[in-house]
């Protein structure tokens, strides 16, 4: 198959390396920016998915995704939830903010009232201690996140005093506070800050500590995808069944925001590195335009045209970014699958035992590489332009 000339004439000046040594230094060092800013850029948003990624399974794997309070006791909403929402579990649902006192410490706590038959599916498997079926089968049984543990310095079979403020009376002693005591049958870690305020309990065994217009639970709906909660819940509070809908942004929506902004961020700057040495390229075509007016003018003269003159200097430039793209997509492939082992050659592990999450994109990856290549067709559309505004007259005139 016979390619046209303007590509055939674009490839042979990107691969002339006679007599403009120069220019070919500026095109090394321009190619070695682009894949440089692109391996950083494919590696650093991968390892940001990665923490983005065990943020979303630590903190929303205990986090209801979204809490609904019907106005009835009728459950047929639950049917109408659309296939496409990926429910995954609706389960009944207390919570309430109390205070928790051990022998040595008083601490402000996170209080959960689940249901045994619809624990969270993330929550199973962070028990370090103890077990479900004692959950199920204890009255007035609670496990603590490991943080909470600790800062109470309690374990397993010590009982706790729980103080909830709402629905508290008065005594001839004074206002008292609804209060219960607690045995301690289980310890969970989820590796996050949640673990500092964490306690659950039976759902029953909450309502009874809770005044009698509080009881009705509401139902919390675990999703496939965590970031679609904001949606679903937007749809169900337009409806009269509900009189209260939340999403997890409530409590956790500042977090993921300075994530999601330090993410863009991230993109900003590296992505500026990748603007750069992609424009560098326009240093070395103008010069290369500037050394080829000659063969330029005598191939106007012998009838060449400007969109094919421009289509010449425009795929030799774009060959270079591409050339840079690929090769900085492979090396960032490469190190993410090796980071780890990349950064305890280099003694710079976070902590013994612990890898750095990553995660990779394969669309984040695709916009990356298209991201540069798009930089550099930018980039060389000037020294194009130049090319096609040679007079042949004029260049041709001394010759």
């Amino acid at each position: 198959m016979q390619l046209p000339v303007s590509l055939l004439l674009g490839l042979r000046y990107s691969q002339s390396r006679k007599g403009n040594a120069f220019i070919s230094f500026i095109t090394f060092f321009s190619v070695a920016g682009i894949l440089l800013g692109v391996m950083a850029l494919t590696l650093v948003s991968s390892v940001m998915n990665g923490f983005e990624g065990e943020l979303k399974k630590r903190i929303l794997g205990v986090i209801p995704h979204v809490v609904v309070q019907p106005q009835s006791a009728d459950t047929s909403w639950q049917a109408e939830l659309k296939p496409g929402d990926a429910v995954q579990d609706i389960s009944p649902f207390l919570q309430a903010e109390a205070l928790v006192q051990s022998p040595r410490q008083l601490n402000a706590v996170m209080l959960q009232g689940l249901s045994a038959e619809h624990i969270p599916q993330f929550l199973q498997q962070a028990l370090v201690l103890g077990n479900w079926q004692d959950f199920a089968d204890s009255r007035y049984g609670v496990i603590l996140g490991r943080g909470l543990a600790e800062q109470l310095e309690v374990s397993r079979g010590q009982q706790l005093r729980f103080m909830l403020a709402q629905g508290g009376s008065y005594t001839p002693v004074g206002w008292l506070p609804r209060q219960r005591l607690f045995e301690v049958i289980g310890i969970v870690d989820t590796g996050s800050e949640v673990d500092n305020v964490l306690a659950v309990t039976r759902l029953d065994d909450l309502a009874r500590l809770l005044p009698a217009n509080q009881r009705q639970p509401a139902w919390r709906l675990s999703l496939a995808e965590p970031f679609a909660a904001p949606l679903l819940a937007a749809r169900l509070s337009e409806s009269k069944r509900f009189s209260d809908v939340t999403d997890w942004r409530q409590s956790q929506g500042k977090l993921f925001a300075a994530v999601a902004m330090e993410k863009a961020m991230m993109w900003l700057m590296l992505l500026l590195i990748v603007a750069v040495a992609a424009f560098n390229i326009v240093s070395a075509l103008v010069m290369m335009v500037t050394e080829k007016q000659a063969e330029v003018a005598i191939l106007k003269t012998l009838g060449m045209k400007d969109s094919q003159l421009f289509a010449v200097f425009t795929f030799q430039g774009v060959v270079n970014g591409m050339i840079g793209a690929v090769l900085g997509v492979l090396a960032g492939l490469i190190l993410c699958m090796q980071l780890n082992e990349v950064l305890s050659v280099f003694g710079l592990q976070l902590a013994s035992g612990i890898a750095l999450p990553v995660a990779v994109n394969p669309l984040q990856i695709a916009t990356i590489f298209f991201s540069a290549v798009g930089l550099t067709l930018l980039a060389v559309l000037y020294p194009a332009w130049r090319a096609v505004k040679v007079n042949p007259a004029e260049i041709l005139r001394d010759e």
